[in-house]
């Protein structure tokens, strides 16, 4: 009870502080900092340990009542970051853009190489071009063969696109060597399948030899090769922000005037708190030490949290590790299980899609789209009702134990240790299901009991039932048809199904050390058992993420169905979907969406679900592996929080008992929220 209440205290102290509060919390904090920054070394606990821990923590209470004054109050020294950031925006200019490559779109269809030449840091440039496309890499430093580097890549001929960057380098007379061997290069037969984008970082008289360069298709020029710089450009190719900077002086042969204006195509941009009136130091006091709390009580070994307003992510860190043994901190292109968030992500866009083609509506029975219904005690519900939860479908059912003996060992006419014909589902690391089990798992949906009454319900079952279903509506598979039709086209590349098969086991946050089902770390392979008896592969778990690419298919719907130039869902269909329908009989639901509400918590009765901060019109969804997910037009606020809550067991409920997410959350709102509600 004493720590869970200096916890408050602490958090309370931290807030005032963060936000220009009175001087009697700056003193109280200078009490209570070693008990903030300070921790025991972590040992490993038992699921046992943390299980009886989570019953015993009380949740941090009153944080409401926190008021925030003063977050657009920038400091003198963050003003002065903010000028900076502004320079280096406003001396970025695109002098050619040939059949207008910038901004890169249709980002499906690009295969990119970057080849870096000079002194820039090494590893900047691939985490920034990360954020929006998957590209391979390539770094020339002084003194290296550019031949060697870069030319076996380059004749393998999977490549459509080069982005070339260039830097200034100390010595001319490398420079000259540079310059003629880059030529050479582009002159090359299997150079010229490749559009070729130069961005070019120096000083006049550097940039007066090198845009003498006749092969690239478009060229941006700056001045310095700093992290601004960097980071501003890499947007710019790709739509983020808009481009209005003119050449201050003559150069080569283009005149004091020339620029060409580049629109955003309106994907994700990347800014500092300060471009949106919050100081950044005071938002990562904040933010940084409620997640601190998380880590310190063990509620989850590592999380990414991603805040975004109007388009503009202005805080993105991750934190902590893949386990508790401290071995491998998390990074911002990790994935996550992303459990029930699953929903909002696969089948719910899928099926929006369909429904602007006219090939799904909600308000028709399932049977029609699904005839195997008919006949049955399911024959009458109507698709709203299955996606809003009140279709009267049980909420799950239990079907792994019936795939094991009394003992717990797996019976040999389910499983194989080894894929062989017929057993090709894999459930985990060496563990192969009968291709035809997912039948059995539709048989049982189909046959299983309904509630008394019609009444919201949260259920799986239905949404188990989608990926079929979409597949019979677009007439390609329902990987396939996300892959193709909507993350591929987002850049969001860390969004799939079973990324065992594809991604770096270093990339995968591991999920849960399951002593039940599958007696070993799930790594890849989705936690949720039903997901895993259909093959990794469900609409209402499965889906793998890290949070940049999740934010960008919320962004999406905040962007009322467009992203990057391109439409993907109607404005009406989005707003339809996102809308409660069925307030009158208690149903807080959308279409698939979680939205505002009151519920009962058991950790501290009753309470507005979410956060008491949030619209009307926002909408989320959150996931049982400990991620979170919510947008709101009214503020024009994203918030993503991914986390392996479960890891090393699901018995660990801190994370709710602590109310970690609506704390992170209510703070966000309260930071940049434009229209609070009054309560």
């Amino acid at each position: 009870m004493y720590r869970n209440i200096l916890f408050a205290f602490i958090f309370l102290v931290l807030a005032g502080q963060a936000f220009g509060q009175t001087k009697a919390g700056s003193a109280k904090l200078s009490k209570t900092k070693t008990a903030v920054t300070k921790s025991p070394a972590q040992k490993p606990k038992s699921a046992k340990t943390m299980a009886s821990k989570a019953k015993s923590v009380k949740p941090i209470a009153k944080v409401s009542a926190i008021r925030i004054t003063t977050v657009s109050r920038i400091s003198p020294e963050r003003n002065s970051r903010l000028i900076r950031r502004n320079l280096a925006e406003n001396s970025l200019i695109v002098l050619k853009n040939e059949s207008n490559l910038l901004p890169l779109t249709r980002l499906d269809t690009q295969k990119i190489l970057v080849v870096n030449i000079g002194r820039s840091e090494e590893k900047m440039m691939p985490k920034l071009i990360g954020r929006y496309a998957n590209a391979d890499y390539v770094n020339i430093t002084p003194g290296s063969n550019f031949e060697n580097c870069i030319g076996r890549l380059a004749e393998s001929n999977v490549y459509n696109l080069m982005i070339l960057t260039v830097c200034e380098q100390n010595s001319s007379e490398t420079e000259a060597q540079r310059f003629g061997e880059v030529e050479g290069f582009l002159a090359k037969d299997f150079a010229n399948r490749m559009k070729v984008v130069c961005m070019l970082f120096g000083t006049p008289a550097f940039l007066d030899r090198w845009t003498g360069l006749e092969r690239p298709a478009a060229l941006v020029t700056t001045d310095i090769a700093d992290y601004d710089r960097m980071d501003l450009s890499t947007q710019l190719l790709f739509g983020a922000i808009n481009c209005t900077a003119k050449l201050p002086f003559d150069l080569a042969k283009y005149r004091k005037g020339d620029g060409i204006f580049l629109s955003s195509d309106e994907r994700l941009s990347y800014v500092i708190p300060e471009q949106l009136g919050i100081d950044s130091l005071k938002l990562s006091q904040v933010m940084d030490s409620l997640v601190g709390i998380g880590l310190r009580e063990r509620a989850f070994p590592g999380c990414q949290l991603l805040l975004a307003k109007k388009g503009k992510v202005f805080y993105q860190k991750s934190f902590g590790f893949h386990t508790y043994d401290q071995s491998l901190p998390v990074r911002n292109d990790d994935l996550y299980d992303l459990a029930s968030v699953t929903k909002v992500l696969g089948p719910v866009p899928a099926l929006m899609m369909l429904a602007d083609q006219k090939k799904f509506i909600v308000s028709k029975k399932m049977s029609e789209y699904w005839p195997d219904w008919k006949g049955t005690n399911k024959e009458g519900i109507i698709i709203s009702d299955l996606l809003s939860h009140q279709a009267r479908l049980r909420p799950g059912v239990i079907l792994w134990p019936k795939t094991m003996d009394g003992n717990g060992i797996y019976k040999p006419e389910y499983y194989t240790s080894q894929p062989t014909k017929g057993y090709d589902l894999r459930v985990s690391e060496n563990l192969y299901l009968v291709d035809s089990y997912p039948d059995t798992v539709y048989k049982v949906i189909q046959d299983s009991p309904l509630l008394k009454t019609k009444k919201y319900a949260y259920s799986d079952l239905g949404f188990v039932l989608f990926p079929r279903l979409i597949e019979n509506l677009s007439g390609e598979s329902y990987e396939s048809f996300l892959s193709k039709k909507l993350y591929a086209k987002l850049g969001a590349s860390t969004l799939l199904y079973r990324p065992f098969l594809s991604v770096p086991k270093d990339r995968i946050v591991p999920t849960e050390n399951d002593q039940h089902f599958r007696h070993g770390l799930l790594q890849g392979f989705v936690h949720d058992e039903t997901a895993a008896l259909m093959g990794g592969i469900s609409g209402n778990a499965g889906l793998f993420g890290s949070a940049g690419d999740v934010a960008k298919v919320m962004q999406l719907y905040l962007q009322n169905g467009f992203y990057g130039n391109e439409r993907f869902i109607s404005a009406e269909t989005l707003k339809n979907w996102t809308s409660s329908h069925f307030q009158k009989t208690n149903n807080r639901r959308g279409f698939g969406f979680d939205k505002p509400g009151i519920q009962i918590n058991r950790h501290t009765g009753k309470e507005r679900y979410p956060a008491s901060v949030v619209s009307e019109q926002s909408y989320g969804h959150s996931g049982y592996t400990g991620t979170f997910v919510w947008a709101d037009p009214a503020n024009d606020l994203l918030f993503v929080f991914l986390s392996n809550r479960v890891y090393p067991s699901r018995e660990n409920h801190l994370i709710n008992s602590l109310r970690l997410r609506p704390l992170l959350l209510e703070t966000l709102f309260k930071l940049a929220g434009d229209k609070l509600p009054v309560h």
